[in-house]
């Protein structure tokens, strides 16, 4: 590691990315004067193009990311043809930073900064959906129906709790798609109210979601819950808990490196790393070990 190259997103957690982006700057020269850190701005309105060009000029080898799994999930997207040439370090700054979480990386700034200095790396997986990637969650049903409404104000005001709030009055109108799955597996075909395809063992910060799951065993993890009942998602809170979600009577649970997802309706939309992705259908191709991340020492 000698030249770093910091992506912040302005309006990624509480809007503070430029702040700590700043911050690094100051610490590494601080901690680390023989390296060399560059500061940009990422976002929506940045194309792939430009981030690219920016690392080009910097001669980066590392590429930093502030803000959470939506702004990591856009800077993989932009170098994923390039993604061999750099290692990778995580600074969260977003509301759930699901993947730090996963990887162990603490939320707090100094001990997050200090874990990419400490260069210590783990390939992970990522994965293409469609013309876009994947690297913590895919979802379909209900929880992506959830953040469609939901804005970045009520996100950064609210946390998690908008999410809780909206995802309770979807749950009480019952709404189940018509799905297919065809892996490389096994084929499933059936109504569900929630689909969630995962890279991990963690769900929206819950690391504990599925036990049987590591964010480098080069799998999707494919959980579906045709219908969701209050009640019995308290009886078997225990299971949840233990990350056993998918022994739960009724869920199906597969596991996959390809596959494909379909809908007998029409505009079936998808959530991949908390932003509004493709309609069904789409296809969805593991990258086993694809992304060098900076993470702590066991």
């Amino acid at each position: 590691m000698q030249k770093l190259l910091v992506f912040y997103n302005k309006s990624s957690g509480k809007d503070e990315g430029e702040k700590l982006a700043r911050w690094f700057q100051e610490y590494v020269k601080e901690k680390r004067p023989e390296l060399s850190v560059d500061v940009t701005e990422t976002g929506p309105s940045i194309t792939d193009e430009t981030l690219r060009k920016k690392a080009e000029e910097t001669k980066a080898d590392t590429l930093v990311i502030i803000g959470g799994d939506g702004t990591i999930h856009h800077i993989v997207q932009a170098f994923q043809k390039e993604l061999s040439d750099y290692h990778v370090g995580l600074l969260p700054g977003g509301t759930v930073n699901n993947l730090a979480r996963v990887l162990g990386i603490p939320l707090e700034k100094e001990e997050a900064a200090d874990v990419i200095l400490g260069e210590h790396t783990r390939k992970i997986d990522y994965g293409r959906v469609n013309d876009e990637v994947i690297i913590s969650t895919l979802t379909i049903g209900i929880l992506a129906d959830t953040a469609v409404w939901i804005t970045q104000e009520e996100k950064q005001r609210y946390g998690s709790w908008i999410f809780i709030r909206r995802f309770v009055q979807l749950l009480l109108k019952k709404k189940k798609y018509h799905l297919e799955l065809e892996t490389d597996q096994e084929n499933w075909k059936g109504k569900t109210e929630l689909l969630t395809v995962t890279m991990s063992n963690s769900v929206g910060g819950f690391t504990n979601f599925d036990d049987s799951a590591a964010p480098d065993d080069g799998k999707f993890h494919v959980t579906i819950v045709p219908s969701l009942d209050i009640i019995r998602f308290i009886f078997y809170l225990p299971r949840i808990i233990r990350g056993k979600f998918y022994t739960i009577p009724g869920v199906t649970y597969l596991t996959a490196r390809r596959m494909k997802i379909r809908a007998e309706e029409k505009s079936v939309g998808t959530r991949t790393d908390g932003d509004t992705t493709d309609d069904l259908p789409v296809e969805l191709t593991v990258v086993s070990g694809g992304l060098s991340v900076y993470v702590p020492e066991d």
